[in-house]
């Protein structure tokens, strides 16, 4: 049978509050994805510059729907 280890599963997204430059979006996801912060949030400028509105709109919700963390 096929196991798997505690690497292989799934980490939950949330907002890090210790990290945080605005809501702590950013710092999040780049934990979960195991990124730096800071191509994270160059990335997220990036999406910005391209798509203001609907970054704006994706990073709204993501912070008032993830949870936060602060360690």
């Amino acid at each position: 049978m096929y196991t798997q280890s505690k690497s292989n599963f799934k980490q939950q997204c949330f907002r890090h509050i210790k990290n945080k430059k605005l809501g702590g979006v950013c710092a999040g996801l780049a934990e979960r994805f195991n990124m730096p912060r800071w191509l994270t949030r160059v990335v997220v400028l990036f999406l910005f510059l391209k798509f203001p509105l609907l970054t704006l709109i994706a990073y709204g919700v993501a912070y008032y729907t993830l949870p936060t963390k602060s360690h």
